[in-house]
């Protein structure tokens, strides 16, 4: 799906991919309707393997699987969870706790999110959406930049956060083309099961 040829421009491969990739996650989509439920499934193991911090998560929109069901998990297990708050082109998310059923507001590129009057919080362990990933977990978002430039500005202030990856396992491409800024992820969850960086 991508160039190999390591001269070209990572940008311009992205944009190629994004539209490929795209496609490509609207038809899996389409075809497994039950994946949200399915990736829920693993919350236990996502649990031992990272324990109970503060899981942040994302309101999924068009085509994204949702990562609601497991968060519903997570929230029944004790678990603190928060979603981001989009911020001003530029800048890093803004984390706030929320749990199932707390109120949500309308925010940017017809996105939801928690109330600005929620608590902000820091969280341990973000779950990101994505349109493609590789065997190394290199994330293909939507060239935003906004969890790049969250996970490295928490990363950089001396956090330990964690970045899974929310995707079916057929997202999976040979090569994701990467910048001086992309940020790996630690992993990626699919309704098949956890799938760690190599």
């Amino acid at each position: 799906m991508t160039s190999t040829n390591e001269s070209a421009d990572p940008a311009d491969q992205k944009q190629a991919l994004r539209r490929a990739a795209t496609q490509t996650r609207k038809l899996l989509f389409a075809q497994h309707t039950q994946a949200d439920a399915s990736v829920a499934t693993h919350a236990e193991a996502l649990l031992e393997r990272f324990g109970k911090g503060i899981y942040a998560a994302y309101l999924p929109i068009r085509s994204e699987l949702s990562p609601l069901p497991l968060v519903a998990r997570l929230a029944e297990s004790s678990v603190q969870t928060a979603m981001p708050i989009t911020p001003a082109p530029g800048n890093p998310l803004d984390f706030r706790l929320w749990a199932p059923g707390d109120k949500l507001d309308d925010g940017p590129y017809d996105t939801k999110q928690p109330s600005a009057t929620a608590p902000t919080c820091v969280p341990d362990i973000i779950l990101a959406p994505m349109l493609a990933f590789d065997a190394a977990c290199w994330r293909l978002g939507y060239g935003g930049g906004f969890y790049d430039r969250s996970i490295g500005g928490l990363r950089k202030a001396g956090r330990t956060v964690v970045a899974i990856g929310i995707a079916f396992s057929g997202q999976q491409v040979e090569h994701v083309p990467t910048g001086p800024y992309d940020m790996a992820l630690d992993a990626v969850l699919t309704p098949d099961g956890l799938i760690m960086s190599s």
